[in-house]
């Protein structure tokens, strides 16, 4: 169903002595095209540590692990050929087990977390909340209007689901400050060019494409011993129809974390680009062109699962910006 844009006001960025940046802007000008580093998968040259030969002494460990070591500390060598595309079933045990093998030692403390540490901004297309309540992770959900009057102070990570409401100026600068302080921040989709490109000018924005179909193949690039953990190195990427494709601007700062091939197709800039990460300040910025979420439907059906994990490499990276951020892990 084709989406509709919402012509909302700009923020005015006067408060914070920079300049007012639009897609209009964006679009109307030409930066130089980005080039990026080879985008072959890199795969890992760690070693899975081996479970126990014990089958009742491993069911124990996989219940309640009481060492910190992850089984996997890096990404997967996978095909390079797109799948099949059929969609998969993930339960929550499937996302549960994914998050005890990557990350055991911040499991055992995942259930205590006050839910004000993580906070999800809720809107029509994405749902990033029902992914994070699967994983365990309590987290706050607000509307955008509520985060205008918001206290921001205890929360390490914020996600704003994509969707056609836009977010005030008051909300801009808060989210904005949430990040210079030492925040991590993740946006999808049309999350790039109603907030990214506008509190975060020069580092990334709308090119003015959109994609043309939904599903994609992803290809990680580079190293990434945090955000690639337990990720695999090529697999499908599920998108909406109508997703905002990126352009780097700031090619010094933003680090592409995933491209696809046969998006690049349509993409006028010739990149593809899936998923990106930056430092601001004291913080950091993740953007990724589709959603956090499985699907929109209700049931556990994956579009994308990745091969051995299960749930979609999209997924597995955005997990990881998360966990570092509620761990303090730097990227």
């Amino acid at each position: 169903m084709m989406r509709q844009k919402n012509s909302a006001a700009l923020l005015a960025l006067s408060a914070l002595g920079i300049a007012a940046f639009s897609p209009a802007l964006a679009q109307s000008t030409k930066p130089e095209e980005p080039k990026f580093y080879s985008q072959q998968p890199v795969a890992d040259d760690s070693k899975p540590v081996s479970d126990s030969n014990n089958g009742a002494a491993a069911a124990v460990t996989r219940i309640a692990p009481l060492q910190g070591n992850a089984k996997f500390e890096g990404p997967i060598e996978t095909s390079g050929t797109l799948l099949t595309g059929r969609a998969g079933s993930a339960p929550s045990r499937i996302y549960k087990g994914w998050l005890d093998d990557a990350h055991p030692q911040f499991v055992l403390s995942a259930g205590a977390i006050a839910e004000d540490r993580l906070v999800v901004i809720t809107d029509r297309y994405d749902q990033a909340e029902r992914t994070l309540k699967t994983l365990g992770l309590p987290c706050k959900t607000m509307d955008k209007k509520e985060l205008d009057t918001y206290d921001l102070s205890q929360a390490q990570v914020l996600v704003i689901d994509c969707g056609p409401k836009n977010l005030s100026f008051a909300a801009g600068m808060k989210i904005r400050e949430f990040v210079c302080r030492g925040g991590y921040l993740i946006t999808t989709d049309w999350m790039l060019d109603r907030l990214d490109q506008k509190i975060f000018p020069g580092y990334i924005a709308w090119n003015g494409a959109m994609n043309t179909q939904k599903l994609y193949d992803a290809t990680i690039v580079g190293k990434d011993p945090v955000l690639f953990r337990h990720a695999v190195t090529r697999a499908n990427w599920k998108m909406d129809i109508h997703c905002h494709l990126i352009r780097v601007i700031n090619k010094q700062l933003v680090r592409v974390l995933a491209v696809s091939p046969t998006l690049a197709k349509d993409d006028p800039d010739g990149q593809g680009i899936l998923a990106v990460v930056f430092p601001f300040e004291k913080g950091y910025v993740m953007h990724m062109t589709a959603h956090f979420d499985r699907n929109q439907s209700s049931n556990d059906l994956i579009d994308d699962p990745a091969p051995v994990i299960g749930i979609g490499l999209r997924q597995a990276i955005a997990i990881n910006f998360v966990v570092a951020g509620l761990s303090g892990t730097k990227l």
